[in-house]
């Protein structure tokens, strides 16, 4: 009997996990007292690390509790809604327990958002499983024929979403094998059976199939079967489709072949560094290659003629790909840009759903989403994205000072405890003589070290967490500033200054918040005396940061005011150390070398000059004639130019100078052969010049320039003159060992390690060797030449 449940036609869309509430700040929680505690603290910490969930699961399947283990799937999948060999385990525990509404409940939850082929398979053996073939009976509609509907059914639902990849070919041939398998009683029956598996032959040659070229021999021999008068006619309408997909295939395996695919995604280490992730380079071009597969799937390769059929294509290529990179923003961006400029609004807003519920930390997504909203007038729903994402960033804000602190009072509980040891061995010294005075010295001096180690290690502990919180709380000025800005063009000035009444009363809000919200009022209302006093309430609030300073001075002299701008610089640069205000003083000084008169730029000059008495004159002449980025000064006087630099980056990617050795680059030539043999003469005239050099030092010198050979030449006799005395004579060479040198390949071909030749030379010369004598060969002059070679 065929089960409704896996029929198709049964089989219901399901929605994307909803993203969990946003949370609130970390409660107090006492230690984790046992495996699973500690478990269920790190799913809970971090819940998009796989290998936490993988723990805790493999905890809870050893204890056998089919409800507990039910419980933590469904958790689970909330983060990893497209994890296949996971649903496929969660299938298989309740197959194993005979709890077939369960596993039909699991494949209505996954089947249609993960496209994992092993998931499919294992929904079509199920499926066969559960629907075995009754015999075969001949009557009409019999219960045989019910089945079989039922499967080819379930082929059709699954080729309708992973039909189109490539690896997919096994299935499209057991289908073909499951239709050739079909009972056909009468003529029509057969027609109708043909008439199917031409179908899906016709359809399955056009795609780039790895199995494409045995599935289009098997199409030609079974229209070959049938009538070779009207198989060339068929073969011949599909076969510009066959030639498209085989020669995509090619391509299409180029850009897939090497694409990482983890069984679970793992969070970008930029994101969350964890002992499982990748490097930062490793990541970036795990990312890239799918980007750059995903843009030739947009670019149509297969020439699709159907919009429609594209469009499937590219974006079935994007879920499969959120499968291996679910925390990837860009990906889920990609797919709903391509949404968008396919006319797709709806799907473009799941894609931007899903993507928020994946990467909820994602400024991209989040306010591509609300610009979509805005567009369609759905305004509420976009602010409602954007005030997730402030919660969620104000949350993991908190988290990370939470863990800073908690590291830090760690520290000073250790120090505390160390310092009641210090004390009660002090009230155990002052029990003691007085000659003990050393010992309670040592004790007051073990006291201040502990004293600055403590202060140390926090500030130590700061430190290191200093980069990741201030990338947290730029993130969350930034979503602020943005957020002012589309709800002003969205909605006007007065609802952007309730946001900015907001972000105003949070604890972590940045000066960038008052300073983007001081040129709103000054741009958008052009009110710049609100603006000057947002300004105001910024330096009250975060003091003379310099920065701020910097752009207050930068508003107020845009606007033509000297007077409040040289208030503001008097004010502040007077509270700030010099270290700190050295980027004011440039803005002011600036603005006085451009405008000011004599007696101000003189009162400037020497009131830096005060400040930075180390400072070169040179310098602060160079900044008063410089203008913006022009700056001839330091380029043509102080030899900062860009072609100078541009010929010390030259110089640097050079070899060594030319009257230094260098290294061979690259292979020469093997020498053509001599075409005859040379004379004894003439190689003693090749190898003994008149001025002998080492072959080394011809091949250098072959290879210098020809000013450096020229300048070479006529410094050589001075300075060997002056250094050194000349050399004696080389001494001749029997004419055998030149023939056996004329023989030997040329020192540029060799590639291997330099040998020293001193060291093998002086080797040779302390072995002992026997003497052996050869016929013919004996008293040859053998004691001369050997002392005519220690000689040398």
């Amino acid at each position: 009997m065929a089960s409704a449940a896996t029929a198709p036609e049964n089989l219901v869309s399901s929605a994307a996990s909803p993203a969990p509430e946003p949370e609130n700040a970390p409660a107090e929680r006492r230690e984790p007292q046992n495996e699973y505690e500690r478990l269920e603290f790190a799913v809970e910490k971090n819940p998009r690390v796989a290998e936490h969930w993988m723990e805790l699961l493999a905890y809870v399947k050893d204890e056998q509790d089919l409800d507990a283990v039910r419980r933590v799937y469904d958790r689970f999948f909330e983060y990893f809604p497209n994890a296949g060999a996971q649903w496929i385990a969660y299938a298989e525990m309740e197959l194993a327990h005979s709890n077939f509404t369960q596993v039909d409940a699991i494949f209505v939850r996954c089947l249609r958002t993960t496209l994992s082929l092993d998931l499919w398979r294992f929904y079509l053996q199920y499926t066969r499983r559960v629907n075995p073939l009754p015999p075969y009976t001949g009557e009409d509609n019999s219960p045989r024929e019910q089945t079989r509907r039922v499967l080819e059914g379930a082929y059709e639902f699954a080729l309708k979403y992973i039909g189109w990849d490539r690896e997919s070919g096994v299935i499209w041939q057991d289908y073909i094998n499951l239709i050739r398998e079909r009972e056909a009683k009468g003529t029509w029956q057969e027609g109708q059976k043909m008439d199917q598996l031409r179908r899906v032959f016709r359809r399955a040659v056009v795609i780039p199939l790895n199995q494409v070229e045995a599935i289009w021999r098997d199409y030609d021999a079974y229209e070959n079967a049938l009538n070779k008068l009207t198989a060339k006619k068929f073969l011949a309408e599909s076969s510009p489709g066959y030639m498209q997909a085989r020669s995509v295939l090619r391509e299409l395996k180029g850009q897939t072949e090497n694409l990482v695919r983890p069984e679970l995604p793992v969070l970008p280490c930029w994101i969350l560094p964890t002992p499982f992730s990748r490097p930062p380079g490793k990541e970036r071009q795990m990312f890239a290659a799918w980007r750059r597969y995903l843009e030739w799937e947009e670019k149509n390769p297969l020439m699709l003629e159907d919009t429609a059929a594209f469009h499937t294509r590219v974006l079935s290529a994007y879920r499969k790909a959120s499968m291996y990179m679910r925390f990837d923003a860009v990906l889920w961006y990609n797919a709903a840009s391509f949404c968008q400029s396919a006319h797709r609004e709806a799907d473009a807003l799941a894609w931007y759903k899903s993507g928020m519920e994946a990467c909820p930390w994602s400024l991209l997504l989040r306010f591509g989403y609300a610009e979509l909203c805005r567009a369609q007038g759905r305004y509420a729903d976009g602010t409602a994205a954007l005030d997730e994402l402030v919660v969620y960033l104000q949350h993991e804000l908190d988290v990370r000072l939470g863990a800073l602190r908690a590291m830090q009072e760690h520290v000073d509980k250790e120090t505390a405890e160390e310092r009641v040891r210090i004390q009660e061995r002090r009230q155990q010294l002052d029990s003691m003589p007085e000659d003990e005075g050393d010992t309670a010295v040592e004790l007051a001096d073990k006291e201040r070290r502990l004293h600055e180690e403590c202060a140390s290690r926090k500030t130590k502990l700061a430190e290191d967490s200093k980069v990741e919180i201030d990338e947290w709380k730029d993130a969350m000025a930034q979503t602020w500033i943005k957020y002012m800005h589309f709800v002003r063009r969205a909605d006007g000035i007065k609802p952007t200054r309730q946001i900015f009444g907001r972000a105003r009363k949070t604890p972590h809000c940045a000066w960038q918040v008052y300073e983007a919200n001081a040129l709103i009022e000054y741009h958008c209302s052009k009110e710049p005396v609100v603006a000057a006093k947002v300004f105001e309430l910024a330096l009250r609030t975060f003091g003379p940061e310099e920065h701020l300073v910097v752009r207050y001075l930068d508003f107020l002299i845009s606007i033509n005011d000297d007077t409040n701008a040289r208030a503001v610089f008097e004010r502040t640069v007077s509270s700030i150390p010099a270290e700190r205000a050295r980027i004011i003083w440039n803005r002011w000084s600036d603005y006085e070398y451009c405008y000011g008169d004599t007696s101000a730029i003189a009162r400037l000059e020497s009131r830096l000059h005060d400040l930075y008495p180390d400072e070169p004159k040179v310098e602060a002449a160079a900044d008063k004639l410089r203008y913006d980025m022009l700056d001839a000064v330091r380029a043509r006087d102080l030899g900062f130019s860009r072609a100078a630099n541009a010929m010390l980056r030259k110089e640097r990617t050079e070899t060594p100078a030319v009257d230094e050795p260098r290294e061979e680059t690259q292979k020469p030539k093997a020498a053509a052969p001599a075409a005859g043999r040379q004379s004894m003469e003439e190689i003693r005239k090749s190898l003994l010049a008149a001025e002998p050099k080492k072959e080394s030092e011809k091949r250098a010198a072959s290879k210098e320039p020809p000013a450096a050979k020229k300048a070479k030449t006529s410094e050589a006799p001075t300075r060997r003159s002056r250094l050194e005395p000349t050399p004696p004579p080389q001494p001749s060479l029997p004419d055998a060992l030149l023939y056996f040198l004329s023989l030997l390949p040329s020192a540029q071909s060799f590639d291997g390690p330099r040998i020293p030749p001193d060291h093998i030379l002086e080797c040779m010369m302390n072995t002992s060797l026997p003497l052996i004598q050869l016929p013919g060969y004996a008293d040859r002059k053998g004691p001369a030449r050997r002392s005519t070679r220690k000689g040398r």
